[in-house]
């Protein structure tokens, strides 16, 4: 195609674009949004948000119900955890305290057999059958093994804290003792416990068994006689 051609061609496509009608300008009602629609929209969007609002305002107010029935039932399991640490000391301690009692009955039992032991002497007729030795040795043995059980009673009492209590010697203590037996020393005071008859014990500082003691009572000094009164010679009576 030659260059005349071509300006030809181009000079006719021009003046055809000049011969075309103007393309009418986009309608401003096409571009703005109708007043109607828009406050519809914003009614629309309105609701949708006031009830989006109560579904969330609903839902937190679920949630805090949930929350403060788990903090209750968490304070709740939390006062009961407490409750129970607390009880387990005491329903320890009445649970033991039997059991201590039957091992404190247990070693008397054990140490007055060992008294008795020790101060066994054999007839006459043992010693004039021979046995005399037979006799000793087995009467050692059966005392070495109340020994022994009588240690390890006092281990499992030591190791909870089971002491017995000093009362020879002191001052009636009506908490820790009870005076069975009274005893007349004119040389010590009124209410010094003069002798145990059952041994008490402390366990963790707390009485666990009352003593059973003897205690001094000064014998009243004998009241002197009182001399008789002088006679009184009356005068006699008048006769009318």
């Amino acid at each position: 195609m030659d260059i005349e051609t071509k300006e030809y061609l181009l000079e006719q496509f021009s003046t055809a674009l000049d011969t075309l009608p103007d393309a009418p300008e986009a309608d401003e009602a096409g571009r703005r949004t109708d007043l109607y629609s828009l406050f519809a929209e914003l009614v629309a969007l309105k609701n949708e948000v006031r009830l989006e609002s109560r579904q969330v305002k609903t839902a937190f107010d679920e949630f805090r119900a949930v929350f403060e029935t788990l903090q209750a039932s968490q304070t709740q399991l939390g006062g009961e955890l407490e409750r129970a640490h607390s009880a387990v000391p005491e329903q320890r301690r009445a649970t033991l305290k039997p059991l201590l009692l039957e091992l404190v009955e247990l070693r008397d039992r054990f140490e007055a057999g060992l008294q008795v032991l020790h101060h066994y002497r054999p007839t006459r007729w043992v010693r004039w059958l021979g046995r005399r030795r037979r006799e000793r040795d087995l009467l050692q043995a059966v005392a070495q093994g109340q020994d022994i059980s009588l240690r390890r009673l006092e281990q499992l009492l030591n190791a909870q804290q089971v002491v017995a209590l000093a009362a020879e010697g002191q001052p009636l203590d009506p908490h820790t003792m009870r005076a069975a037996e009274l005893d007349q020393r004119p040389g010590l005071a009124n209410g010094i416990v003069t002798e145990e008859l059952r041994r008490g014990y402390l366990w963790q500082g707390e009485l666990l068994r009352l003593a059973e003691v003897k205690v001094n009572r000064r014998p009243e000094p004998a009241a002197k006689p009182q001399p008789p009164e002088p006679e009184r010679n009356e005068p006699p009576a008048e006769e009318p």
